[in-house]
C-alpha cells in the first residue's frame, strides 16, 4: 500500500514538473524571439523574459528530478531559482520602465508625492534585496558542503559561464565566405526583417528585444564604425575641424558662452535669420548646440536635426539625431536589405541609441544642445565623416490655419552635399 501511495506522489510530481516546465519552455521560447509580433507591447528586455521563463523551468525541473538526482543537483536548482527571484524584482525595481505600472495618488493618502508607482517599485526593491541576501547565504551555504574537486568543477562552470555570456554570445558571426562590412550590413537588416524584430514598438533602444546570443544591433554599430573609421575625404573637399575641449558642457539648453568657448561655429543659411550651430568635443563625446533666434514660440513645431553617416553604404542610406522643443531627442537610422530578385527594401530603425543626451530652452528664443556619444556613433576622431544640419520650425499655415509648408529656420550642407567635419585628435 505504501509502495503504490509512493508511485502515485511520484506520478502527480511528474505530471507537474511537465505542465510547470513545459510552461516555462513557452515563456523561454518567447524570450528566444520565436514570435516577436507577440511582445510588442512588452516594456522587458528579453533577458527578463529568459529569467521569468527559468522561474517556471527550474521548478519543474526540480519535480522531475526529485528521487532521480543527486541531493545537490536538487540544492543546485533551489539555489538558482531563488537567485532570479532577486533578479527579476530587482529589474522591475531598478531598471525597469514606470509605464509597466498604473495609478496614482500618494501612499494610503499618508506620504504626498509617492504614488502606487513608485510605492510598487519600493516593494520590489524590498522583495529583491531580502531574496537576494536569501540566494547569498544559500550559496554560501552549498558551496560550504561541497567539496573541493565540486567546488573545482564549480568553478570551471562560473568561468565557462562568463566566456559564453561575454565573448562567445555578443561576437560577431563567422560566416564560410568570404563577407566585407557592407555585405554584413545588408545581411543584418535581411535578419531583422526576416525575424520581424523591426515591427517591435516601444520606447527603449532596439538591442534591448534581442536575445543574447542575436544582438544584431551591435552587430550592425560595429559594421557600420568599421566602415567610417576607414571613409575617406572626397577629392576637394576640406572638413571642418571640431575642437577638443578640457571640459564638457552642460546639456540643459542654456548655451552658456564661458561652457562652449573655443567652439568651432557654423553659421547656417539663410543668413538673414541668425541661426547658429556650436560643436566641439570632449574625445569622447560630440556636442553640438543650435542658436535660433528666428523661434521665438512656446507651442509647435521645433526640431534640431543632424544627419551623418550620410551615403555610408548601399545599405545604410544615414543615421540621424532629433532633439525636439522640449529636449527630447532619439537617433534613426535609414536601412536598406535585399528582397530576393525584387529591388532592396528601405526601413527606418527607430530607438538606435542609449547614450544620446539633448535639451531645448526658450529664454526669449529657441536653444537646442545635443550631445552625441563617439563611441555609439560610429564617429573616430581623425576621421572625416559628413554632417547635415537643418533646424525646422512651425509650419507656415493658410488662413484657415491648414498646413501650407514647412519652415526651414537654418541649415548647414544638405542630403546630397553635406558638409566634412573632423573631430580633432589628442
Amino acid at each position: 500500500m505504501a509502495a503504490m501511495k509512493q508511485v502515485t506522489t511520484a506520478a502527480r510530481h511528474d505530471i507537474a514538473g511537465i505542465i510547470v516546465l513545459t510552461l516555462g519552455a513557452g515563456i523561454l521560447a518567447l524570450g528566444s524571439g520565436v514570435a516577436p509580433h507577440l511582445l510588442e507591447d512588452s516594456h522587458a528586455p528579453m533577458w527578463v523574459l529568459l529569467a521569468c521563463g527559468a522561474l517556471f523551468a527550474l521548478p519543474g525541473l526540480m519535480l522531475l528530478s526529485q528521487g532521480r538526482a543527486p541531493a545537490w543537483v536538487q540544492t543546485l536548482l533551489g539555489n538558482c531559482l531563488v537567485t532570479l527571484f532577486a533578479v527579476v524584482p530587482a529589474w522591475v525595481a531598478w531598471g525597469g520602465d514606470a509605464r509597466a505600472f498604473s495609478g496614482s495618488g500618494g501612499l494610503f493618502g499618508l506620504i504626498p508625492g509617492l504614488g502606487s508607482v513608485s510605492f510598487a517599485r519600493l516593494a520590489f526593491a524590498l522583495g529583491a534585496l531580502i531574496m537576494g541576501l536569501v540566494a547569498l547565504f544559500a550559496w554560501i551555504a552549498w558551496i560550504k558542503r561541497l567539496g573541493w574537486p565540486g567546488r573545482a568543477c564549480l568553478l570551471a562552470g562560473a568561468c565557462l559561464t562568463a566566456w559564453l555570456l561575454l565573448l562567445v554570445m555578443p561576437a560577431e558571426p563567422r560566416w564560410p565566405d568570404s563577407v566585407d562590412d557592407n555585405e554584413r550590413l545588408a545581411r543584418y537588416a535581411l535578419m531583422v526583417e526576416d525575424e520581424g524584430w523591426s515591427r517591435v514598438g516601444g520606447g527603449h533602444p532596439r538591442r534591448w528585444y534581442y536575445p543574447p546570443w542575436r544582438n544584431i544591433e551591435q552587430w550592425t554599430k560595429a559594421a557600420r564604425s568599421r566602415l567610417a573609421a576607414i571613409r575617406a575625404l572626397p577629392e576637394g573637399q576640406s572638413a571642418l575641424t571640431v575642437p577638443r575641449i578640457a571640459t564638457a558642457p552642460m546639456i540643459d539648453g542654456a548655451i552658456g558662452e564661458a561652457e562652449w568657448l573655443g567652439a568651432l561655429r557654423v553659421e547656417l543659411a539663410p543668413a538673414t535669420l541668425g541661426s547658429s550651430v556650436r560643436a566641439a568635443s570632449d574625445g569622447r563625446r560630440l556636442y553640438l548646440a543650435a542658436d535660433v533666434p528666428a523661434d521665438t514660440t512656446a507651442d509647435g513645431f521645433d526640431q534640431f536635426r543632424v544627419w551623418f553617416h550620410i551615403g555610408l553604404s548601399p545599405w545604410l542610406a544615414n543615421e540621424r539625431a532629433f532633439v525636439d522643443r522640449s529636449g527630447g531627442v532619439d537617433v534613426l537610422r535609414a536601412t536598406r536589405f535585399p528582397w530576393g530578385d525584387n529591388p532592396p527594401r528601405s526601413r527606418t530603425d527607430w530607438h538606435i541609441y542609449e547614450k544620446t543626451a539633448g535639451a531645448a530652452s526658450l529664454d526669449g528664443h529657441r536653444r537646442f544642445e545635443l550631445a552625441l556619444d563617439l563611441e555609439e556613433a560610429g564617429i573616430a576622431p581623425g576621421v572625416a565623416f559628413p554632417l547635415w544640419l537643418e533646424i525646422e520650425g512651425d509650419p507656415l499655415r493658410d488662413a484657415n490655419r491648414k498646413f501650407k509648408a514647412r519652415s526651414n529656420l537654418g541649415q548647414a550642407g544638405s542630403y546630397e552635399a553635406p558638409l566634412w567635419f573632423r573631430v580633432g585628435a589628442d
